[in-house]
């Protein structure tokens, strides 16, 4: 008799551990990892261009540049340019700034009305932001001239306008 309740118990233990690890594997295969996660974002954020159009693009232009490579060359060339190296790169830092509850927020944010809207504006946004940095830029180079040239600090001044891109913006750590 004692036997035969040790061999009930261990069966209801059994039972009950293996429904324990189906629950689990369910849970886990059905959840997205942090990676599919931030991959997500990064794709609905539109913040980074997840697809291989962009790998066939760049090197596109390469072809437009180098006339002289032929085709059979460029087959060799393709196969070491692989831009998932570089997503995953982009996956990491994103993963680094944010915790997962902060990346299933921004998905959340992305995925509503006002999100779709900063996500289709954003582009328009940044080249204004863009432009009016240079036109404030341009205004205090000729602000800071006048007034070097007025205290006699500069005999001729630089042209008013630069050519080429403005010296990138350096951060004081």
């Amino acid at each position: 008799m004692k036997e035969s309740l040790w061999l009930i118990n261990i069966n209801s233990m059994m039972k009950k551990i293996i429904c324990l690890g189906m629950i689990l594997f369910g849970i886990f295969s059905f959840s997205q990892t942090k990676q599919d996660k931030v991959k997500e974002l990064i794709s609905l954020s539109g913040a980074f261009p997840l697809s291989k159009k962009v790998e066939k693009e760049l090197i596109d232009r390469y072809k437009k540049k180098y006339t002289n490579v032929p085709e059979s060359e460029w087959k060799s060339i393709e196969k070491k340019i692989n831009i998932d190296e570089l997503v995953n790169k982009a996956i990491e830092i994103y993963g680094s700034k944010f915790s997962d509850k902060e990346i299933d927020g921004l998905l959340t944010f992305y995925k509503s009305d006002l999100g779709k809207k900063v996500i289709q504006n954003s582009p328009e946004i940044l080249s204004e932001i863009q432009n009016e940095m240079s036109n404030w830029g341009s205004t205090v180079t000729e602000t800071i001239n006048a007034d070097l040239v007025k205290l006699g600090y500069l005999k001729s001044p630089p042209p008013s306008k630069s050519e080429g891109p403005p010296p990138p913006m350096v951060t004081k750590n």
